[in-house]
């Protein structure tokens, strides 16, 4: 067997599979929101500061949270977690959808909004981290770990390259609607 077919065998567990497309697709919303959230800003505003500030917005609960979020990860149920953090996020990036398609939406809303979203994230993160590797192998781990890691990557350029088209064609109230899909469609790969 050769080397680069052994990085994909996880994907021949069906259950890991699902896990991994899911992933991937939310992966690929997430990008697509933050960037969205950014360009919306400098839509609203002409701020270039604003702009930045949905970055930290999405990223400062990582830093703050990482550790608490580790912990619950380790001594509660991680679905449940994983379950209740998508929760949250799917009903905040559904408001995000709706005020941006109806024109209500404002900097503080956006702003807001986004930090619920990457509080929800940063609580999320460690569970899903540990428990993805769950339906494979022990001995594959590495390789479920490898690849998981390539479509989270690689939803760091899709995204944004997706939110970009969608965007300029279709507005940010549907690019968020597509994140709302892509949560949803995590809530539900969790829940099997």
């Amino acid at each position: 067997m050769s080397t680069a077919a052994s990085i994909w065998s996880p994907l021949r567990q069906p259950a890991f599979r699902g896990l991994w497309l899911c992933g991937a697709a939310f992966f690929i919303g997430n990008g697509m929101q933050v960037m969205v959230a950014a360009w919306l800003m400098v839509e609203m505003t002409g701020s270039s500061f604003l702009a930045a500030l949905v970055q930290t917005a999405v990223f400062l609960p990582m830093f703050v949270l990482a550790l608490p979020a580790g912990v619950l990860a380790d001594t509660t149920d991680r679905r449940r977690l994983i379950s209740m953090a998508l929760v949250a996020q799917l009903v905040a990036s559904a408001l995000l959808a709706v005020l941006a398609l109806g024109g209500w939406g404002g900097p503080a809303s956006v702003l807001f909004l986004v930090f619920v979203c990457g509080c929800c994230l940063a609580m999320l993160t460690p569970a899903w981290n540990s428990s993805v590797v769950d339906p494979v192998p022990r001995e594959e781990w590495p390789q479920a770990i490898t690849v998981i890691s390539i479509a989270y990557n690689a939803a760091r350029a899709v995204g944004p390259t997706l939110a970009g088209l969608m965007f300029t064609r279709l507005g940010a109230g549907w690019v968020f609607a597509v994140t709302v899909l892509t949560t949803a469609l995590m809530w539900e790969s969790t829940r099997r």
